[in-house]
């Protein structure tokens, strides 16, 4: 689940955001919609592996010319991904 931060609290608990980035994404708020998303070296460059990671599947399955479509249920039991009420979560 993800923090709702209003921008303006935000430039006031920005040590303590940058810490709980490491568990949850922190959505920055400006007027009630999400403006940016907080979120730790760690998760980001884990995020920027499994798009690679993907890329090169598909790279694969391309250059074989199989269909590379895959039906939503199987890529997010596959990414590890769920949804629930607070929208999509990996």
């Amino acid at each position: 689940m993800a923090e709702l931060v209003p921008v303006s609290e935000a430039k006031a608990r920005l040590s303590e955001l940058i810490r709980d980035s490491d568990r949850e994404d922190i959505l920055l708020m400006r007027h009630s919609h999400p403006v940016a998303v907080l979120l730790s070296i760690r998760r980001y460059e884990d995020l920027l592996e499994r798009l690679d990671d993907l890329e090169d599947r598909l790279a694969v399955h391309e250059a074989e010319g199989e269909d590379v479509t895959v039906p939503w249920e199987k890529l997010k039991i596959e990414m590890g991904w769920s949804l629930d009420s607070d929208g999509l979560t990996a």
